[in-house]
């Protein structure tokens, strides 16, 4: 089973430090991400510490996940997190 993380944990990671996202439930570790995004680490860093969903599927398809996200995935976010 995967970790389970609460929004209040999710909302601390929004630095070049330590950036994590949700997508979907999942919670995703992009920090080493961060000089690769294509779109540049100011816009991913806009949308780390909460749910990025909506941003996310705004401008990904769904392969992308299948090609980076897997390796970036480190839980899930606890059912009934208010973000």
């Amino acid at each position: 089973m995967p970790d389970t993380f609460d929004a209040a944990e999710l909302k601390k990671h929004n630095t070049v430090e330590s950036a994590w996202v949700a997508v979907d439930g999942i919670i995703y570790d992009v920090t080493s991400f961060l000089d690769d995004h294509p779109g540049g680490k100011k816009i991913l860093l806009r949308n780390c510490g909460k749910d990025a969903s909506e941003a996310f599927w705004s401008y990904h398809s769904e392969k992308v996940l299948t090609q980076h996200g897997k390796p970036l995935e480190i839980g899930q976010l606890q059912p009934g997190s208010k973000l």
